[in-house]
């Protein structure tokens, strides 16, 4: 029943966004991340009442959807960027293979890593969009150092959130995945940060 309702209130949330995007005709870059920080959110609630078989199941089936919702293109808040991206398949992918690895036993570095991958990469996204203005290009992706200040900061407030105790990490962390975003172009950082940052969770944190 509870795999149910996480499913159930999975999808109702993809297509609210999708809904407000054809009623406000609202600009896919802003959609995508909504639905990237509430997928992320969804997700760290997910272990307090689904088993994590019943998570990385759940997970792999939204990678199975988004893959062939981008190839049909009926979920437009998600798929019509300007830009070559896989992040919409990767993401749930990253939170499948999080939760194969951390849960049960560390159910906060899991939820710690997705958060991350979450909402660090959205509001960067925002931020980048709206006021990036020094453009770097690494392997012919773009970012902005506005984005990646903004992602080293949530990812600073995250950590400090969950951490129990001061120490190095609080910055180390927060740098090390900066790094890794703004390297990782097409999407790959959604596959990777949750990962990541769950297992720096558990080396220098937990």
């Amino acid at each position: 029943m509870n795999l149910i309702i996480f499913l159930v209130i999975s999808t109702a949330f993809l297509l609210a966004v999708e809904i407000i995007k054809r009623k406000f005709l609202l600009s896919s870059s802003i959609t995508r991340r909504v639905s990237h920080a509430g997928a992320a959110l969804i997700a760290a609630v997910s272990p307090l009442f689904i088993d994590k078989n019943l998570i990385v199941f759940a997970c792999f089936g939204f990678a199975g959807v988004m893959f062939i919702s981008r190839r049909f293109t009926f979920l437009s808040s998600l798929h019509s960027i300007g830009r070559k991206t896989f992040g919409e398949v990767f993401l749930p992918l990253g939170e499948a293979v999080s939760a194969a690895i951390f849960l049960p036993q560390t159910v906060a570095a899991f939820q710690y890593g997705v958060l991350v991958m979450g909402l660090s990469d959205a509001f960067a996204g925002f931020v980048g969009e709206k006021y990036g203005r020094h453009q770097i290009n690494i392997f012919n992706h773009r970012k902005s150092l506005e984005g990646s200040l903004t992602f080293f900061l949530t990812t600073l407030f995250l950590t400090f959130f969950f951490a129990p105790s001061f120490g190095f990490y609080l910055i180390f962390i927060p740098l090390t995945l900066t790094l890794v975003e703004l390297l990782l172009g097409y999407g790959a950082d959604n596959l990777a940060i949750p990962i990541l940052a769950a297992f720096l969770f558990l080396s220098y944190v937990h």
